[in-house]
């Protein structure tokens, strides 16, 4: 006997659609004011004041009223000796039994003027140096007040799809074919 097998295998067919996810993502709301940091600067520059008075005056470089004041003074001072040597030389002239040679002393004492010599450095003084001058910084913080409305993200979001169906089904034909059947007996 024989038969005749004819197979068909069966197709599936699949169509799928992917998830997907879209997010759309707004800025925050921002409203932001800011006070600047404030800087006040108060200075004087800076001043060197040089005092030379004194060592002028001890140079003899002196103010007029300094020059009236001291020639005053060694006027004064001139007039008393003078006036002492007057009275010390009327006393040795009165006294003239004394000293035999009084007049001749007196005399050679007039007429011989005792000079020294000597060196001195000027000025002795230091000058007065000072200083003035002065920077006051002050200054305020700056500050930011920052106001922010944040906002939600939209979101889609598509579902992931699958469809699963048969392009063919299986089948399985059998024929016989021939004319004779064989019998077990």
């Amino acid at each position: 006997m024989d038969i005749a097998i004819h197979q068909t295998f069966g197709r599936i067919g699949i169509d799928t659609t992917p998830a997907a996810i879209n997010i759309h993502n707004q800025n925050a709301d921002l409203n932001i004011h800011q006070e600047m940091p404030k800087v006040e600067i108060d200075q004087k520059l800076p001043q060197v004041h040089i005092d030379q008075y004194q060592c002028f005056y001890e140079s003899g470089l002196k103010s007029v009223f300094d020059l009236i004041h001291d020639e005053a003074e060694r006027s004064y001072q001139i007039g008393l000796e003078a006036i002492a040597k007057i009275a010390e030389d009327g006393d040795a002239l009165s006294s003239i039994e004394n000293h035999q040679n009084v007049i001749p002393e007196l005399a050679q004492e007039a007429g011989v003027e005792n000079i020294d010599f000597n060196v001195d450095l000027m000025p002795k003084s230091r000058p007065k140096i000072w200083f003035e001058g002065y920077l006051n910084i002050n200054w305020q913080d700056g500050k930011a007040y920052i106001n922010a409305v944040p906002k939600k993200p939209e979101i889609e979001a598509t579902r992931a799809n699958v469809n699963i169906y048969m392009l063919k089904y299986p089948s399985i034909k059998i024929d016989y074919i021939g004319q004779n059947v064989d019998a077990i007996v």
